[in-house]
Parts: C-alpha cells; structure tokens; sequence
C-alpha cells in the first residue's frame, strides 16, 4: 500500500508535563514584593504624564510609554470593580492549590490606585451580598508567614457597616 492512499493511524501518548520554573520579578515588583512581606504596605507607581497610579508597579506607562519613577503609597482598603462568583474549582495561580467552589474572585481597586488587583473577596456563605462599589480591606498572611507573593494576600473583606444598594 502507498502512503498516499492509506489512511494513517493516528497514536496518541497522553501525558503531564511538569515544568517548575522560575524567573526574575525585576526591581519594580521585587520592590512592591518585599514592601508587601516586610511592612504589609502596598506600593503603586505613578505616571509623570497622566498622573495614572499603576498597581502592581510598571517601569513603563501603558498609555503613555513613559518611565515610571514615583512611588506611591497605597491604602489597605479599596473598592470592589467587577466580581464573580465561581462554582467550578479554579487553581491559584500564585500557591498551585485548588479554591474549592463557591467562592467570589473580584478586581479591588485600592485607594490611591488607578488599576486593579485581582484577588479572593471572602463574603462567608452569602454569595448574593457583593456589588459592584463595595468597600473593602486586605487580609495579610502574618508577617512570619510572608514569602514575598501574591500568596502572601489571603482576600479581601468587605468593611463592616455597609449596606447593599436595593436591600
């Protein structure tokens, strides 16, 4: 039989492949890392044209491609931009393990920041009392547990006191 003419048969090996890697945070996140584990303070850096805090810090500007110099301290607190409510297991990007469903991921812009971190928003079993505006504050790992990540950021918490619109 030809090649040409006969079908081939396709074989499929499946396997994992496990690649552990690691790389360089560079000086600007290296910075906003080890404030983050060593003061539990967040760190943005401030555009000299548009003014634009950026968090997590960027050397470079996004829209206007400048050279960001200027560190800004950041508040603790922020507000919640946008959420969801996952039902399907998702692996944390920063740690390899499971958040078990359901849980609320969302965009926190804290205060003094113009961009937002995405993160765990623990609302205890009421999934229906986020919305868009609330406030809340981040929950630090104790500082003997800080590694210098994300990770080091258990969620963010809705401040007490506050009331859903429409309720």
């Amino acid at each position: 039989m030809s090649h040409e003419s006969a079908e081939q048969e396709l074989i499929r090996i499946p396997i994992t492949v496990d690649v552990p890697y690691r790389f360089a945070a560079g000086n600007y996140m290296s910075r906003f890392l080890i404030e983050l584990r060593d003061n539990g303070k967040f760190f943005g850096i401030r555009c000299p044209s548009c003014g634009r805090v950026q968090l997590p810090p960027r050397i470079v500007c996004a829209p206007c491609h400048v050279r960001n110099e200027e560190w800004v301290e950041l508040g603790l607190e922020g507000t919640l931009t946008a959420f969801t409510v996952m039902y399907l297991p998702l692996t944390d990007p920063t740690t390899g393990e499971p958040h078990e469903p359901p849980f609320t991921y969302g965009s926190v812009r804290l205060d003094g920041a113009d961009s937002n971190l995405d993160h765990i928003v623990r609302l205890g079993d009421d999934y229906d009392s986020a919305w868009v505006g609330m406030r809340v504050r981040v929950v630090l790992r104790p500082r003997e547990e800080r590694i210098g990540d994300l990770s080091d950021i258990i969620h963010f918490e809705p401040l007490e006191g506050q009331e859903k619109p429409g309720k």
